[in-house]
């Protein structure tokens, strides 16, 4: 991870060691909403946020009603329903910045879940690793935290207008 202000956290179910400069907040509750607040709760100040796969809905309504919690949303090969109403009224909520990679371990591998979620958030970007096989966090490590720390670095320099994002008591 590139030198940034704002801390990284990986939020959701246990995935074993977190990267270099990236704490890992283990989430597991049921319910996104119930998802969202229990991460919110975790995370000492606003942070970078990296959500994998089935925790992708969860790390949504985070961004969504935690806001001041999340400087940027970043997700890896994210597992939605697209047909839940639910997870539409989620996405048309969030505002922070999101970085949405899918894996492409194919040319005709679906990206469709990525791509809605990047076309359905305010400030969504969509990147296509192509060749790479899901989890990418385990088979392409480098290439998920290349993209992710130029994009963080990036919503650093949005975030400096920002007055919601939650800080520690130290950091005033």
């Amino acid at each position: 991870m590139r030198d940034l202000d704002r801390p990284v956290a990986v939020v959701g179910a246990d995935r074993g060691h977190a990267p270099d400069g990236v704490s890992a907040v283990v989430v597991t509750e049921p319910g996104r909403a119930r998802w969202a607040s229990r991460a919110a709760q975790n995370l000492m100040s606003a942070s970078h946020v990296i959500a994998v796969g089935a925790d992708a809905p969860g790390a949504l309504s985070l961004a969504a009603d935690h806001a001041e919690h999340v400087v940027s949303l970043v997700l890896v090969d994210p597992e939605v329903d697209l047909k839940d109403p639910e997870h539409a009224e989620t996405m048309r909520r969030v505002g922070v910045p999101t970085l949405v990679i899918a894996s492409a371990p194919t040319p005709d591998a679906s990206v469709e879940q990525s791509q809605s979620i990047a076309g359905g958030v305010d400030n969504g970007v969509f990147v296509i690793i192509d060749g790479a096989d899901a989890p990418m966090l385990v088979t392409r490590p480098t290439s998920v935290l290349e993209w992710s720390s130029a994009f963080m670095e990036i919503a650093e320099g949005l975030a400096q207008t920002r007055t919601d994002l939650v800080t520690t008591p130290d950091e005033s």
